[in-house]
């Protein structure tokens, strides 16, 4: 439980008095996705198009912008073009650049129009599961980038039990969306965290809480491409 409380009281503005277990958190994640998801599963009876611009600030407001803003400086860092060290220090940077901003109309924008267009109320459940279920992954395969920083309580050596709440996610998928379609999803998935992992592990050759929000952030909308694409 103490895990549990721990990811959820880190990933939301949803804050439970508990001593704080960071490595215990992470396994919870995609579960944390899970609520946030049954928010947005309440939100999609909203005709459009107001629904997509609740959903959207319904998703900053419950993070608290901590996903947007690992956005933005993550961004700002990997389109300077600098090397490693310059990129690193430009995440820590508090300023906000040109690439920054863009990367926050472009995702937000294009949440806007999925959330409009995806019918299946359902499918936004998995979009923010899966979110949250990449950067497990990417905590697994990549170490911590810095000496220290606000999420390198969370990494850990991970075990294949670390990864069953959000496997347990990606099962039900199959169940709740019967189809072909489903199973490329879910194919594509797999494949986009992949490219996730060699893109940073060729910029940084590691990974930051920066680029922890960075993931959430694209591979929601990421799925929401395809939930369009698929026709959910």
């Amino acid at each position: 439980m103490k895990g549990f409380l721990s990811a959820l009281s880190f990933m939301t503005v949803i804050r439970i008095s508990v001593e704080f277990d960071g490595r215990a958190a992470v396994k919870f994640f995609p579960l944390v996705g899970a609520i946030v998801g049954t928010g947005l599963y309440v939100l999609s009876f909203i005709p459009a198009p107001f629904r997509g611009y609740l959903m959207v600030l319904y998703l900053t407001l419950i993070t608290g912008g901590l996903h947007l803003d690992g956005l933005a400086d993550s961004c700002d860092a990997f389109f300077s073009h600098r090397d490693r060290s310059v990129m690193l220090d430009i995440m820590k940077d508090s300023h906000i650049g040109t690439f920054g901003v863009l990367s926050l109309i472009f995702v937000v924008l294009g949440k806007i129009l999925c959330f409009n267009t995806v019918k299946n109320p359902l499918f936004f459940i998995l979009v923010p599961v899966y979110g949250r279920f990449v950067v497990v992954y990417l905590m697994k395969k990549l170490p911590y980038a810095r000496e220290s920083g606000t999420a390198k309580d969370f990494f850990k050596p991970m075990k294949f039990l670390d990864f069953s709440i959000g496997l347990l996610f990606v099962i039900a998928s199959f169940y709740f969306f019967y189809s072909v379609k489903i199973v490329l999803i879910n194919l594509s998935f797999f494949l986009w965290g992949f490219f996730l992992f060699s893109y940073f592990k060729r910029k940084i050759g590691g990974i930051t809480g920066d680029m922890l929000g960075f993931s959430i952030e694209t591979t929601e909308l990421f799925l929401l491409f395809l939930g369009v694409y698929y026709g959910f």
